[in-house]
């Protein structure tokens, strides 16, 4: 099973996006502050991070660095923070997408990639993609 880390302040993003990963056989593990999301790290490896960069307690950026400096996964951050300076910051860190709210996850079984859009009505939509 495909482990995905979530880190969200938003109650209710979080449990929706994790209602949604698990029904699609995800095993999401949640973090509400930047705190937090370090201890987990500590503890639990994982295959993908979803990182929001608005934390009551620092910021997504650092939790960013973190991931890759200890787990090396792809991170693509959800945030309602799209100016072009947070995107290049997010990306330059080392995030592999980022994608602003609102948005339309889909997640598809087949491949290795994890890619974004705009959804024809309208919204950013993210794709997740493992190998089978």
């Amino acid at each position: 099973m495909r482990r995905i880390f979530l880190v969200e302040d938003d109650g209710a993003i979080a449990r929706n996006l994790t209602c949604l990963l698990r029904s699609e056989d995800f095993a999401v593990t949640q973090a509400s502050t930047q705190a937090e999301a370090f201890s987990i790290l500590n503890e639990e490896r994982f295959d993908l991070a979803l990182v929001d960069v608005s934390l009551p307690d620092g910021n997504g950026f650092t939790v960013c660095t973190e991931i890759k400096e200890t787990q090396d996964i792809p991170v693509i951050f959800l945030t309602a923070s799209g100016d072009e300076a947070s995107v290049v910051t997010g990306l330059n860190m080392g995030a592999d997408d980022y994608i602003t709210k609102p948005f339309r996850p889909i997640i598809i079984r087949q491949g290795g990639t994890v890619s974004a859009g705009n959804h024809p009505q309208g919204g950013a939509m993210f794709y997740i993609r493992f190998p089978e």
